[in-house]
């Protein structure tokens, strides 16, 4: 079954570039709402981030989110969110931390390692956390730029460490012997 792309939606391997400036974003209740450069409104969108991960208020995917009716599409590509109006730019970037919520460790009291698991207890921006990790780094970290490394738990639950000098000793010298650096 072939459907149609939406009206102006580029085909799928070219990236449409949204008139940053005259961009409109806000929120409705609980829900992001969009009004193009051409004035035209989407009541409901969603908001991701491309790659590289490190450029967090770069290269930003807006799109219409899919329903039970229809699959949603993408209306193109914020390239530097600071380009947005001061109210835009806080709303897009409220959305971006509601779906990229990820605790930023602190202080790390300790790590113990038992039966191939590593137990870690460690402060973060959002309190105390005790979080489990396979003992296979390779799949339970990423390295996201210099210094900065994602963890990811058991349960799929993602703890960033955004600068690992900015760490006491202590916590440097249990990240380093954990994560192999």
């Amino acid at each position: 079954m072939h459907t149609e792309n939406p009206i102006n939606q580029p085909a799928s391997f070219e990236i449409l570039e949204l008139d940053t400036p005259r961009l409109q974003f806000a929120y409705d209740g609980e829900n992001l709402t969009f009004t193009d450069s051409d004035g035209t409104f989407y009541p409901c969108v969603t908001l991701r981030r491309s790659f590289p991960l490190s450029s967090e208020d770069t290269y930003i995917l807006v799109r219409v989110p899919d329903t039970e009716e229809e699959r949603g599409y993408e209306l193109g590509v914020i390239r530097d969110a600071s380009q947005l109006a001061d109210d835009a730019k806080e709303a897009v970037l409220r959305e971006l931390r509601l779906y990229y919520f990820v605790p930023n460790v602190l202080q790390i009291y300790s790590i113990r390692e038992e039966f191939g698991f590593l137990y870690w207890s460690v402060e973060t921006d959002r309190g105390k956390k005790d979080f489990i990790m396979r003992d296979n780094i390779t799949s339970s970290t990423r390295r996201v730029s210099e210094g900065r490394w994602l963890l990811i738990d058991i349960n799929q639950t993602r703890y960033e460490v955004h600068a690992i000098e900015d760490l006491d000793p202590h916590s440097q010298k249990l990240l380093r012997k954990y994560l192999l650096l």
